[in-house]
């Protein structure tokens, strides 16, 4: 059994994040939080860029207390599951390798759950970047920025009721690890939630390929879970017309809030999104996958 030693412990999961995981990790050392509250836990992916390097020259300058793993190759299953187990803090903050927290990220969502001792998961508020001088990064960025997306990387999770599940499945190589998390935990009577008030930025995809690959990946993961939690997940929500007409409502609503006229190829956007996740589905599907 771990002791509790911190406050919080930081899991950052990387993966060839070299472009964006310097923003990353001095938006977490930058915290408004002193540094013997909490831990920094960096689990990779067996990245061949120089992810590794730029973590450890950053780090290594900071007081704040450090240990780098590896998932082996596992998946994000594996490598999250490696945060909950070696956590010796009371919450765990999930902290994707893309992602930039603001200053007071980590004091918000930690004053959140001492407030709401029954909710076990709650997750963050994504804003927009204002301009990434791509088109297609700016549509995803107003997209993210007025959906509520159930988003694990930039969540803090209560250990206690981690564990209390058994964490998250290692079986899982494609994405909906949190799914399955969050499905097992309701299920014990947990609940999860949004925090507005802690808010976070994402860099986008910097290509459609990349962004189209990563939905693909998404239905890989959903068709486990399809299998795994049948008749507590739903995919009818995920038919491509259906997808498209939610595209269409989150574009109103994007144009309304920043006036973008980019806002409008938003549901071109999740057309070609949901298509890919349903090619993700498909592999899985014939793979065996969740069978």
């Amino acid at each position: 059994m771990n002791w509790i030693l911190f406050l919080v412990t930081v899991g950052i999961c990387v993966k060839n994040s070299e472009d964006t995981i310097k923003a990353t990790l001095e938006s977490v050392t930058g915290q408004n939080l002193p540094p013997d509250e909490m831990e920094i836990i960096v689990i990779d992916g067996n990245s061949q860029d120089r992810t590794l390097e730029i973590a450890n020259n950053i780090l290594i300058k900071r007081k704040i207390k450090t240990r780098i793993f590896s998932d082996k190759g596992e998946g994000l299953g594996a490598a999250r599951q490696i945060v909950v187990e070696k956590a010796l803090g009371e919450f765990i903050v999930y902290v994707d390798g893309d992602v930039i927290l603001t200053r007071d990220f980590i004091r918000k969502q930690l004053d959140f759950m001492k407030k709401n001792p029954n909710v076990a998961i709650a997750r963050g508020k994504s804003e927009r970047i204002k301009s990434t001088n791509n088109l297609w990064s700016d549509v995803q960025n107003l997209f993210f920025s007025v959906i509520d997306v159930e988003y694990m990387g930039a969540t803090i999770c209560r250990i206690k009721a981690m564990r209390e599940v058994g964490g998250f499945d290692k079986l899982i190589r494609g994405a909906a690890e949190d799914t399955d998390l969050k499905i097992r935990m309701l299920q014990k009577g947990w609940k999860n939630a949004l925090n507005n008030t802690a808010v976070f930025t994402h860099f986008p995809r910097k290509t459609l390929r990349s962004f189209f690959a990563e939905y693909s990946w998404f239905g890989y993961g959903g068709h486990f879970i399809s299998h795994k939690h049948r008749g507590n997940v739903t995919i009818v929500a995920r038919l491509p017309p259906i997808f498209f007409g939610w595209g269409l409502k989150m574009s109103r609503k994007s144009y309304c809030q920043f006036y973008k006229k980019k806002s409008f190829l938003i549901p071109v956007l999740c057309l070609f999104a949901i298509l890919n996740w349903w090619v993700g589905f498909t592999k899985s599907h014939i793979h065996g996958y969740g069978h």
